[in-house]
C-alpha cells in the first residue's frame, strides 16, 4: 500500500515537473525572413494600414519605421511574432502582429 502511494506521488511529481518544463513562451523567438511591405489602405477609412507579407502570410507590424512605409518594398526583416492581432475594417479576423527587431 505504501509503495503504491510512493509510485503515485512520484508519477504526479514527474507530470508536474514535465508540464512546467514544457511551458510555451508568451511570444515566439526572433525570426529573419525576406518580406514585402504592402499598404492595405488607411485604417480610418476601413483599410488595414501597413502590413508585411512573409511567405504569403500578412502580418501587422507594431513598429514599422516611416522610412520603410513604401508599397511593394522588398525587405529583409528580423521580427518576433506577438500573440496580439490587429483587427481592421471589413475583415472577419485580424492580422497577427509582429515586432520588428531590424529591417533592411
Amino acid at each position: 500500500m505504501k509503495i503504491k502511494r510512493i509510485l503515485a506521488a512520484t508519477g504526479i511529481l514527474f507530470f508536474l515537473i514535465g508540464g512546467v518544463g514544457c511551458d510555451k513562451k508568451n511570444e515566439s523567438e526572433f525570426q529573419i525572413q525576406n518580406g514585402l511591405v504592402l499598404n492595405y489602405g488607411e485604417p480610418a477609412l476601413d483599410g488595414c494600414g501597413w502590413v508585411i507579407q512573409i511567405n504569403k502570410v500578412d502580418y501587422s507590424p507594431v513598429n514599422l519605421d516611416a522610412n520603410f512605409q513604401k508599397d511593394s518594398l522588398k525587405v529583409a526583416v528580423e521580427y518576433q511574432i506577438l500573440k496580439s492581432t490587429f483587427n481592421c475594417g471589413w475583415r472577419d479576423h485580424g492580422y497577427q502582429q509582429i515586432k520588428i527587431v531590424s529591417i533592411k
